[in-house]
């Protein structure tokens, strides 16, 4: 998955460069309107399917966590001590082992990783630019 979340982030890297040397340094010649219009598309396309896993990885990381609430509400509904003891031990498991999704060690899928993502490439740009 992280070797994916890469793969997407360079080929929307290589799309940017595509379509900003097809209008800047070709003079946008009628030719190259199709590579652009063609490039665009596989930008938003792979824009995209970038969005898309971060937003499932986060979707299941927030369901996760709520079955564990829920899991830990209900332990103190049952008066059975069996269930209530099995209960117990399947939500500590979750508590203490919360579902993620990791690359590689290094970041955590999600809106977080979006959020640093994008803060990283706006603070690269001003870099550049000055």
């Amino acid at each position: 998955m992280t070797f994916k979340m890469a793969c997407y982030f360079g080929w929307i890297a290589r799309d940017l460069r595509e379509i900003l040397y097809s209008i800047l340094i070709n003079n946008y010649v009628k030719s190259k309107i199709m590579t652009v219009i063609v490039n665009t598309f596989c930008l938003s396309n792979n824009i995209f399917k970038f969005l898309l896993y971060n937003y499932m990885c986060e979707t299941v990381t927030s369901k996760a966590n709520a079955i564990a609430n829920l899991l830990n509400r209900l332990s103190y509904v049952t008066y059975d001590v069996e269930i209530r003891e099995i209960i117990s031990q399947f939500s500590l498991r979750i508590i203490h082992a919360p579902l993620r999704f990791y690359g590689i060690g290094f970041f955590q899928f999600g809106f977080k990783f979006l959020y640093r993502l994008i803060t990283l490439v706006a603070t690269l740009l001003i870099i550049i630019l000055q």
